[in-house]
């Protein structure tokens, strides 16, 4: 069950975590498999390389078997800006940072607005809840985790869209800036019409 901000209770360890920019060249495959109806539809890799960015922001090249690079900029970790296919997603990053350092019992609701190249724009609202601290065993390897959950809501804007809530679950490798793991269900008036799993096969720095 994911936990949403106005649930998240968990006391705080003490422990924190500060964001990292990993080193430029490091890489992430992962194994990424979606379910439709509790069938699979589709099972590839992709490969995520960091290529450059700022103290705060990451620069990913996506690759993919098909050989189309997709470039992303991220935020701190979890937060897409922009992508090379033309979607933006804006979002007051102040409010996003109070998150950071991570600690259990943690959490923000982060209003966003999404900007699509075919020109659709729509709403939402996201809740972050800082879980747990979690050892994670994957092929690439065992690594210390911060599982941090997220809920989505479609606000206003996004009737063309094949969903209107989706949860998510992150296991965030605070020296990848970025997930190993990432667990993701989306809902159609509160039924599931696909589930998402992305963990990490291998990783090189």
């Amino acid at each position: 069950t994911t936990t949403t901000a106005e649930t998240c209770d968990y006391p705080p360890t003490g422990n924190v975590v500060d964001y990292f920019k990993p080193p430029n060249g490091t890489k992430l495959v992962y194994e990424d498999i979606m379910l439709r109806a509790g069938a699979e539809q589709r099972r590839r890799e992709l490969s995520y390389t960091v290529n450059g960015g700022t103290a705060d922001e990451i620069d990913w090249v996506i690759g993919t078997v098909s050989g189309q690079d997709i470039a992303v900029r991220t935020f701190l970790g979890l937060m897409q800006i922009a992508n090379s296919s033309g979607t933006a997603s804006d979002f007051d990053r102040a409010s996003y940072a109070k998150l950071w350092p991570l600690d259990t019992g943690k959490s923000i609701v982060l209003p966003i607005t999404t900007f699509a190249n075919s020109g659709q724009r729509y709403s939402s609202e996201l809740s972050l809840c800082v879980r747990r601290f979690e050892t994670l065993s994957l092929p690439a390897g065992k690594f210390e985790t911060v599982v941090i959950d997220g809920y989505n809501r479609i606000v206003s804007g996004g009737n063309s869209l094949p969903f209107d809530e989706v949860y998510t679950r992150h296991w965030y490798a605070p020296q990848f800036g970025i997930y190993v793991q990432r667990v993701r269900a989306m809902y159609h008036r509160r039924r599931e019409v696909m589930k998402q799993t992305r963990r990490a096969i291998q990783i090189s720095q």
